[in-house]
């Protein structure tokens, strides 16, 4: 016959296990990027005689602050690894616009020390794209992981077509590419900038020049395409963790 000590044990055992698994089981749940969410992108180049204050400034206050704010998902940042274009790079994403208005968001970029920093930075772009193709949140990366983006314009007489092959042929063949991790897409919520943004997570950058990434991305519904397609702008970003 079981006492009460023995009793109170085992339904002390069972409710620490049932934590445990619902704990673990919620832990395991990967973000994800619903349509509608907001992916901010920002480029940006620093005066070289205040970049390692800027990079203080962004690592131990700015990026903080910001992952404090309701709304704000995640955030990311890179250096660009071509010769064209800003040199730092940061993308965010946010629920919806309304986060860009909070107090709280605003506060987080205009601290004493965000205030010191801004005249040091140059040719700055900020662009919001609402999620038109959402995915899981990449949050885990090694060293050598980057982001691409592509940015385009787009006929407004091929405008479908050009959705129709972004989602059903280049989405898809290229998430069977090794390395290629996640692929987000969304359209600009503004006046400037181009039309169409696809965010592409990758493990380095040898993937983009293997001939299975090639043959993904060189299909002959694309090249009927290209003649339609403007202000096509590529860029690749390694990622800074």
């Amino acid at each position: 016959m079981k006492t009460l000590g023995s009793i109170a044990l085992s339904i002390c055992l069972s409710a620490t296990f049932l934590f445990l698994f619902t704990t673990q089981t919620h832990s395991q749940e990967p973000l994800m990027l619903k349509e509608g969410n907001i992916i901010r992108v920002i480029r940006v180049d620093v005066d070289p005689k205040m970049e390692d204050e800027f990079n203080r400034w962004y690592n131990s206050e700015h990026e903080r602050l910001l992952l404090k704010v309701p709304g704000v998902i995640w955030t990311y940042r890179g250096v660009n690894l071509g010769e064209k274009g800003q040199k730092y790079f940061y993308l965010y994403v946010h629920e919806n616009m309304n986060v860009q208005k909070s107090e709280q968001y605003k506060a987080a970029s205009q601290t004493e020390w965000a205030k010191a920093v801004r005249p040091s930075l140059k040719n700055f772009e900020g662009l919001n794209y609402e999620v038109i193709v959402p995915g899981p949140v990449q949050t885990q990366f090694n060293k050598g992981s980057l982001i691409r983006t592509v940015q385009v314009n787009v006929e407004p007489s091929k405008e479908g077509d050009f959705n129709r092959w972004y989602n059903e042929e280049h989405i898809p063949l290229l998430k069977k590419v090794p390395g290629v991790m996640v692929i987000w897409r969304g359209k600009n919520v503004g006046d400037k900038g181009q039309q169409y943004l696809t965010v592409y997570f990758q493990e380095n950058i040898g993937v983009q020049s293997r001939e299975d990434y090639k043959k993904a991305s060189q299909t002959d519904w694309l090249k009927s395409l290209m003649p339609h397609l403007k202000d096509l702008s590529g860029m690749n970003f390694d990622i800074q963790f």
